[in-house]
């Protein structure tokens, strides 16, 4: 491979744009991880690249345009070569436990679907560029809200393939995602039963994205059911861009509630565990980086996705060279505010500040020696020990403004 294809960081990028071709010792054998999404015809593969960088790339389809990586397998080992290399790096099964079905008959694939070392939870309906790498109908328009829209999993349907996943080690932590629901609480409510069952049920970490409520005082309450991560997608930083390509969140929420929960939220949850995804190539470089610091100057962590609106095939380099230096911005900049990068990982589909120190050509033995702590059992251990602390001294005072507010 190139210099820049042999770094990590470089590598994810272009798999997100290229996609990958499964060479015929690997097609035969590998379920792609997650299935295959409703209307969409590709499949992804999740490859582990070297560093432990966890990427996502769509799988080319026979007949269609063919992506310049190829994944082949030696034996137990994988290698995914491109331009006349080649590097050794490590293939995500799919869990068994999608072959499963829990007591009441639901195909577990249905409930919960595994992105690097997390699972996804989508109990109505996912929402946003995060997983489908398209806008959902609300924001599009403001179209098709309300619960009723999707499948609803019971509690125990849900507790019952979390416990699935963690038995055959597929997973790491959980992670909630819910689309708009025109609640004055965008449906967090909704999702408490959900998250302090797995809470009581498992000693592990909740992320939940979700969209801004309407009033400050239900980010408090998300924080005290037992929510360690949080995440209201800005998306596209741009407001005319914003505007045009997701109207609904416009109309029905303003782009500027976005900003004010999570200035709000920074200060209710621990540093590096409030983040924003910016989607890079809906709005100029340029605007991305404003965004970027908009997040850093409120506290929160900004994580970048890449728009794939073409599918596999060979990326546009001059395209690729230009999102470069914003991902550089991204390490850069949040190494200088000291937000954690720890907490936020193992993202397939999106680049984390961490993981932009491969753009940044910094020396980053700090920031690898951190996420090597964060992901050691040890790491694991303390930072849910700490999360479980740093609540309880909040929780008291958090139930006290509930009971004064008559929420």
């Amino acid at each position: 491979m190139t210099s820049a294809t042999a770094n990590p960081g470089h590598l994810k990028l272009e798999l997100a744009a290229s996609g990958v071709h499964l060479h015929d010792s690997v097609r035969q054998g590998a379920a792609c991880r997650p299935p295959r999404l409703e209307g969409h015809t590709a499949g992804e593969v999740e490859i582990v690249l070297p560093g432990d960088v966890v990427a996502s790339a769509v799988v080319d389809e026979p007949d269609g345009v063919r992506s310049p990586f190829v994944l082949s397998a030696h034996g137990d080992q994988f290698s995914l070569e491109a331009h006349a290399a080649a590097v050794d790096v490590r293939l995500l099964a799919q869990p068994a436990f999608y072959r499963l079905t829990t007591s009441t008959g639901l195909p577990m694939s249905r409930v919960g679907m595994a992105h690097g070392s997390c699972i996804a939870i989508n109990p109505t309906f996912a929402c946003g560029y995060g997983l489908r790498g398209a806008p959902c109908r609300f924001c599009r328009n403001g179209t098709g809200v309300g619960l009723q829209d999707g499948f609803t999993p019971s509690v125990p349907d849900v507790i019952e393939v979390v416990r699935a996943a963690f038995a055959e080690g597929a997973i790491e932590f959980v992670y909630f995602n819910l689309a708009y629901v025109g609640t004055e609480d965008a449906g967090i409510a909704f999702l408490e039963p959900y998250i302090r069952a797995v809470k009581r049920h498992f000693d592990t970490l909740v992320a939940v994205q979700i969209h801004p409520p309407k009033d400050n005082r239900w980010i408090d309450r998300t924080y005290a059911m037992g929510v360690d991560a949080l995440s209201y997608a800005v998306e596209v930083h741009d407001a005319a861009a914003l505007g045009r390509l997701c109207a609904g969140r416009v109309r029905y929420i303003g782009r500027d509630r976005y900003y004010e929960a999570l200035q709000y939220a920074a200060t209710v949850f621990p540093s590096g565990t409030v983040w924003s995804d910016l989607v890079v190539g809906l709005e100029p470089p340029e605007s991305t980086a404003r965004g970027i610091d908009t997040l850093v100057g409120l506290g929160v962590l900004p994580v970048l996705s890449l728009f794939r609106p073409a599918g596999p095939g060979p990326a546009d380099g001059r395209r690729l060279e230009t999102m470069i230096p914003v991902y550089a911005h991204l390490f850069q900049t949040v190494r200088d505010a000291k937000i954690n990068m720890g907490w936020v990982r193992d993202l397939s589909f999106a680049i984390t500040p961490l993981e932009a120190r491969y753009f940044a050509g910094d020396d980053a033995r700090v920031a690898v020696a951190w996420q090597q702590f964060y992901r050691s059992r040890l790491g694991t251990i303390a930072a849910r020990n700490l999360a479980r602390l740093r609540r309880q001294l909040r929780v008291r005072q958090v139930s006290d403004s509930f009971d004064s507010s008559h929420l």
